[in-house]
């Protein structure tokens, strides 16, 4: 149901069948939390190419046994830049969960800090901004840095509905100004998602993420009574690197929009990668909830 199709999944599988073609070193993941990182380095073996894992410490949980590779912190950058050359690593993706460090010398390191501030004074950004600043110290260090999408083209949600349920014309109204909101906090660096209902913003996403963000929606949302109201909208920010940060949805996302009665759930197609997939339809169903991509270049002209 959700094999990836469109202009960007063409592009990405041929970009991934060159670099396969002219590349046959071992891929380089930077692996932070959640399933992905292990589902893009399985993805990767499946292509035929040889992968290794920078494992980053606090953050990647999943079990990359069956793979080469070591474990480091976020601010050894350049420990990292030697393991991944005595790797004969070329190509770098950045995927999973990654928090920004609260306490940066207990976390990062006072070593790390100093490569970081040097390079690029990365420890005073916004999060896209600094997402945007990694890729390019990891650049300037003679690496090419791929999209988890360029690995795993399947992964992105393409433009549809993908469950029974779809959204009304009130739904819809409500997608429109969430996709507009998203648009103007994105280009702020606030956050990738909007709460909407009834025509009202209800929460934005800010520091504290998604998950804590629809905690305030249940409280919010109260009003809807025994009726579903209002609509999750994930959309990518106008200034961030998707290669690095393209927004993610999983079975959570899905669980907790149902909790704070929630109608529905609209990203943006192509543009959002979905984990676990299948089981976020799932989970749509039983609670009667729609889950609609939208195509991107249409929404972005009519908003």
């Amino acid at each position: 149901m959700f094999a990836g199709s469109g202009k960007r999944e063409d592009r990405s599988r041929r970009s991934l069948t060159r670099a396969c073609e002219h590349d046959r070193r071992p891929l380089a993941i930077i692996a932070g939390g959640g399933p992905l990182p292990l589902t893009v380095a399985e993805a990767a073996r499946g292509h035929g190419r040889d992968v290794f894992i920078i494992a980053l410490d606090g953050f990647a949980d999943a079990d990359f046994s069956g793979f080469s590779g070591t474990r480091a912190r976020i601010g050894q950058v350049a420990a990292i830049d030697r393991e991944l050359r005595a790797a004969g690593c070329r190509e770098v993706v950045l995927i999973g969960t990654v928090r920004r460090p609260k306490t940066w010398r207990r976390d990062v390191g006072l070593a790390g800090i100093w490569t970081l501030v040097t390079h690029l004074d990365l420890l005073w950004s916004g999060d896209a901004a600094l997402l945007a600043r990694v890729v390019r110290l990891i650049e300037r260090f003679g690496y090419t840095v791929r999209g988890a999408d360029e690995v795993v083209p399947e992964l992105l949600i393409p433009v549809g509905e993908f469950a029974r349920a779809a959204p009304s014309p009130r739904d819809r109204r409500d997608i429109d100004i969430g996709v507009r909101a998203a648009r103007g906090i994105g280009a702020l660096d606030i956050g990738q998602c909007v709460a909407v209902s009834r025509g009202r913003v209800l929460a934005v996403e800010a520091a504290e993420g998604t998950d804590r963000m629809l905690e305030r929606v249940a409280i919010l949302n109260r009003d809807a009574g025994s009726s579903r109201a209002g609509v999750l909208v994930k959309w990518p920010q106008p200034i961030q690197d998707l290669r690095i940060d393209m927004p993610t949805i999983g079975p959570e996302t899905v669980r907790r929009a149902a909790a704070a009665g929630l109608a529905g759930i609209a990203v943006a197609g192509t543009r959002v990668i979905g984990s676990e997939i299948g089981t976020m339809v799932e989970l749509a169903d039983e609670s009667g909830m729609f889950l609609t991509a939208l195509d991107p270049e249409c929404a972005a002209t009519k908003s």
